[in-house]
């Protein structure tokens, strides 16, 4: 699972979902600032697309939403499709820092950097207006392996891959590859921890099912 991160008030790794910006002031009449434009539309899609699942949203509403012309929507991104594109681009750039924020409490420490991934991502999961994860929802809405939201979504998993073998081989593991399989599918798994009545219960499990591994895979033989 992908928490969702955000810098706008979003949540923590465990917070929830974002809220959208507000334009900036500007000189009555004057035309807004593309980069202006484009970020009100994708912090708009953000908070859509994440609460309501993207094929809910078309592009009108996105327009009204958030309140600009529907040219200046075409000028910013070429198609839905790219703002999809754009929406799971800008949850990964979050995702990657809240990751680094996580980890970054524990310094030269890799088998508590990997607990304390499980034990934010059990927080986040906990929080009420958690939805799951924007990639694994966008793989259900998505499933055609040639829409352009694939290959964002594999190049996510496959970082994510590689930061967990990472930790997994500073921590010892006696297969850092194989570790990191196990955690990313616990990862995964986490994502469905907010459809349930049991939430604490589901999101106590990940995490000791996370220790388990952890500790099974670094132990001295």
């Amino acid at each position: 699972m992908a928490t969702r991160s955000k810098s706008s008030a979003k949540h923590s790794a465990g917070s929830s979902a974002e809220t959208p910006i507000r334009p900036s002031a500007r000189r009555a009449g004057a035309p807004e600032k593309p980069a202006c434009v484009r970020d009100r539309i994708l912090e708009t899609a953000r908070e859509a697309f994440y609460r309501e699942g993207i094929r809910a949203v078309g592009v009108d509403s996105l327009i009204a939403r958030s309140g600009v012309a529907k040219m200046s929507f075409y000028r910013s991104f070429v198609s839905k499709d790219d703002l999809v594109r754009a929406y799971l681009e800008s949850e990964a750039e979050d995702y990657w820092r809240w990751w680094e924020d996580v980890i970054g409490r524990y310094a030269h420490a890799p088998r508590r950097q990997l607990r304390a991934l499980f034990a934010a991502t059990a927080e986040h999961a906990s929080a009420p207006k958690f939805r799951g994860c924007p990639f694994g929802n966008t793989l259900v809405e998505f499933p055609a392996e040639g829409h352009p939201a694939r290959a964002v979504i594999a190049a996510f998993k496959a970082e994510r891959h590689a930061r967990l073998r990472e930790l997994a081989r500073a921590a010892a593991a006696r297969d850092p590859e194989r570790l990191a399989d196990e955690l990313a599918i616990v990862l995964e798994g986490s994502g469905f921890c907010g459809e349930d009545t049991r939430k604490a219960a589901r999101t106590s499990a990940m995490v000791h099912a996370a220790e388990i591994l952890i500790d099974a895979e670094t132990r001295a033989a």
